[in-house]
This record gives C-alpha cells, structure tokens and sequence, in this order.
C-alpha cells in the first residue's frame, strides 16, 4: 500500500495530465516553482554560504550548509531528470539533510538538458567534484568527503565515482543514493507495474532520457547508465535507498547486488510505500521524513 501521505500529491500528477507535451522550457519553470513552492518553513542551520566554482569555461553555483562543527562533507547533486532542478529547489532539502546528518552539505547545480546533452552534466559533477577536493580549505574542509544525489543527481554521484576510479583521481569515500536512475529499463518488474500511477511515469522516464542523451548509444556508456558497468571494483561504500512503488526500483537493487559482487560494501534500504522523489517530499510524508533521518544519521559513520 502507498503511503496515505502521497495520496495528494498522487492525485495532483495524474490531473496534470501529459507533461511530456509541454516545451522543455516551460516544463522546467514550472516544475521548479510547483518544487519552491511546496517547500515548508525553512529548517535553521547555523551557516549557510554561497560559492561560485570556477571551472574551464564555465561557473558552477554552490551552497554550502553547516548545522555543527564538522571536518567532512557530503557533496550533493539534486535530482530533475536532468531537465529541472537547482540549489533553490533543493534548499529545504539541504538544510534537513545538514540538521540531521551534522555534516556539511555542499549543494551544487550542473548544466541540464536539453541545452546540454550527455555528458556535460557527468563532467560538471566530476570536475566540481574535484574542485572541491583541491580547494578544501576554501570550504572549511579537513576531513573526508563523500558524494550523493537523488534520482538524476544520484546516477551523476555514482557515475563520478565510476569516472574517479578509471581516471585514477581522488576518489568520494561514500555514495549516498537515493533511488537513482541507473540503466535503461522497459521490462523490469518495477517498471511494467509502477510506471503510470505513481508521479514518475515511463513516459516521462524515456523523455527525461531522450532530452539528456545524444544518440542511442549513450544509454550502454557507463558514465550515462552506471548498472551497465562491467566492472565495479574499486569504488567506495554505498547507500542505495530504494522505493517500493517507484519504476525504477529493481535496477537499483540490482546495483546494490552488483556492488556487493565486486567487494564493495553496499546497503540496500528500500523504502516500504514509498514513491519515487520521496526524499523531497519528507514535508508531506511522516514516512518519507523518517527515512531520510534514518539515511542522515549514519553518513557521518561513512565520512
């Protein structure tokens, strides 16, 4: 049974009708104020700073959320399917996510799609990355740095940490993930039987795909579907967080068994009448926000 707490929010997507027939454009501005629009009263961390990160070519906006005194921090890239999504939609979010964890959050935007297609967001999550590793001081860091994401932002967090190891770089010491999108998938269980009903639909999962990728071989590279990896050896400790009710719920758990395979530790958490983006939604759903508590609590045993 899905979460009662969902019912809403449920009811208000399918109203909404066909979003893959809105300009990608408009679908973004919109999707982004409906996601500042739900945000609640903003949770109180004791410091929140903005950076500019200055890369070849191109500046990325970060933020950065410190609720105590900490050495680590979690570099978080937000979810949007690589079409919507940025540090102010994702703010609240943050702040829980620094509140509880007691580590800070580093929040960071990358380019989307359709204006930048595969891999312009993989190279901005890797090269910020990696920025942030050479410029610890600026961020007030001395101790380890992990990386995490939710949905699009959590298949960028794993992809990284991919392209870290295969470029023999400094690599994240733990990948938060919360329901990422993996690999391409038509036919898995999860697939077939949640992709309509429940706020993330197929359709909306294969136009999301089609705005970010290039050309059909885009979806078996790696760094665009992280499940499709030959070899997973070599990278660190993982927290998948699943959803019960969430299309793209098998892949994940696929990943986790994948990581295992390879000796790397990797827990599995689904979330028992859970939808897809439920993190997020951790204003409307008790469930949801007990979840994420749980998550935050033992990053700091990972950094």
């Amino acid at each position: 049974m899905v979460d009662p707490d969902f019912k809403t929010l449920i009811e208000m997507s399918r109203n909404a009708g066909d979003m893959t027939e809105m300009e990608p454009a408009t679908l973004r501005n919109f999707l982004n104020e409906t996601s500042i629009n739900s945000q609640g009263k903003k949770i109180d961390v004791k410091e929140i700073r903005d950076y500019r990160i200055e890369l070849k070519e191109r500046t990325l906006k970060a933020r950065m959320y410190s609720n105590v005194r900490s050495e680590s921090a979690l570099v978080y890239y937000h979810g949007g399917g690589f079409l919507f999504g940025d540090i102010e939609t994702y703010d609240n979010f943050c702040r829980f996510l620094a509140y509880e964890s007691g580590v800070k959050i580093i929040s960071v935007e990358y380019r989307l799609a359709p204006e930048n297609k595969f891999p312009d967001a993989i190279n901005d999550a890797y090269d910020s990355f990696h920025y942030i590793c050479e410029n610890k001081d600026k961020f007030g860091i001395t101790g380890k740095l992990g990386v995490g994401g939710d949905s699009a932002g959590a298949n960028l967090s794993a992809a990284l940490c991919l392209k870290s190891r295969d470029m023999k770089t400094d690599m994240p010491a733990a990948q938060i993930l919360f329901y990422p999108s993996l690999a391409p998938d038509n036919f898995s269980r999860s697939f077939m039987e949640y992709g309509n009903d429940y706020v993330l639909t197929e359709k909306m999962i294969r136009y999301f795909g089609y705005l970010y990728s290039r050309s059909m071989e885009d979806l078996i590279n790696p760094y665009f579907s992280p499940l499709v990896a030959d070899d997973l050896t070599g990278l660190p400790p993982a927290i998948v967080i699943s959803n019960e009710y969430d299309p793209l719920r098998d892949p994940e758990e696929s990943y986790v068994k994948k990581l295992r395979q390879a000796g790397i530790s990797a827990l599995g958490i689904r979330g028992i009448g859970m939808i897809h983006g439920s993190a997020t939604d951790f204003e409307i759903s008790e469930g949801a926000r007990m979840l994420v508590k749980m998550v935050a609590r033992v990053i700091p045993d990972y950094l």
